[in-house]
């Protein structure tokens, strides 16, 4: 056995329909799961790394690794991981007999102390963008950011430089043309090729890779493809595709994790085919899900409360142009 995985079985009894007999019978199904316990070297590769998602995470990490401190009006601040369920998230795993009392504690551990997995400030981040402006230029533009902490992190943000990215302006608001300026200009394939040479590169630095597509919001790309043949004829016959899709169909093949940010159609059926065939994870949907789902939960709440609303507002500080977009 390899050590180095930790394996737990476990049965679940299913209901299944017998066409046969006409009758329903209960199957038992085994499941194992593996997990890697060893802590991998991990590179992390943003599409759109020097937008306002890309450059705050980015100096985000650093500030954490360097334990940078920063001053405000409330007086200086210190880093941290709060809202980072993996960081900051405990689990409930039992129960303690206390002595003392004769009765049962609660036990807690840290998400971190029960699996193995990354520290965030070990990241090995790159990526890459429409805009060749460095991680520190990025974040001075992004105004998310207190400008003390951006200062304090300035020779570490300017060593990170976007890699060219690709673009296809069908997809995203023409109003962005005033930021490209590092593209990658080719076919389909070329593209697709491109992509995969910087994943491969990020590859002999680290021991895995995950991609996050945290760039603009695109417009839905119609009709969607349906099974694999329909793909890769797309992509042959060079049809105008999304970047979206180039850079999942990159990570499939490298057999890399890409992560949606972005509530766009990405996943066509063909893609999800894609990712089964080469055994690769895709997931995600966008960002801000959760926020959407409360602020509808909440007006149904409000308004069968008998309370009319006159507007619903939300705060969306890294929007990475949404509102230019909009």
């Amino acid at each position: 056995m390899n050590t180095s995985f930790i394996e737990n079985t476990f049965e679940q009894k299913v209901p299944m329909w017998d066409d046969a007999e006409q009758m329903q019978t209960i199957h038992n199904l085994t499941h194992t799961i593996k997990t890697d316990s060893r802590v991998p070297k991990l590179g992390v590769m943003l599409v759109g790394l020097g937008g306002n998602n890309g450059s705050t995470f980015t100096a985000g990490i650093l500030a954490n690794k360097l334990k940078t401190t920063w001053e405000t009006k409330q007086g200086m601040q210190k880093p941290n991981f709060y809202g980072s369920f993996t960081q900051s998230a405990t689990a409930h795993l039992g129960y303690r007999h206390d002595k003392k009392t004769g009765k049962l504690q609660d036990v807690y551990k840290p998400i971190t102390e029960i699996m193995p997995m990354v520290n965030p400030v070990d990241f090995v981040i790159s990526g890459w963008d429409i805009n060749s402006r460095n991680l520190f230029q990025a974040a001075k533009n992004a105004h998310v950011l207190e400008p003390t902490l951006v200062n304090a992190l300035q020779k570490e943000l300017e060593a990170i430089v976007p890699l060219p990215s690709i673009l296809n302006q069908e997809f995203i608001a023409a109003n962005q043309s005033d930021r490209v300026n590092n593209v990658f200009v080719g076919s389909n394939q070329e593209c697709i090729d491109k992509i995969r040479k910087d994943i491969q590169d990020m590859k002999k630095k680290v021991d895995k890779v995950i991609v996050l597509w945290t760039a603009n919001t695109e417009m839905y790309m119609l009709p969607e493809m349906v099974d694999i043949d329909d793909l890769q004829s797309r992509i042959g016959r060079n049809v105008s595709m999304s970047a979206s899709v180039l850079f999942c169909v990159a990570c499939i093949e490298e057999g890399v994790m890409y992560l949606n940010g972005s509530p766009q159609n990405t996943f066509h059926p063909a893609i999800v085919q894609y990712a089964k065939e080469k055994g690769t994870f895709i997931a995600g949907s966008d960002f801000k899900s959760g926020q959407t789902r409360f602020k509808t939960i909440m007006s149904d709440y409000l308004i069968g409360s008998g309370i009319r609303l006159s507007s619903v507002v939300s705060y969306n500080h890294l929007g990475n142009n949404d509102g230019k977009n909009l």
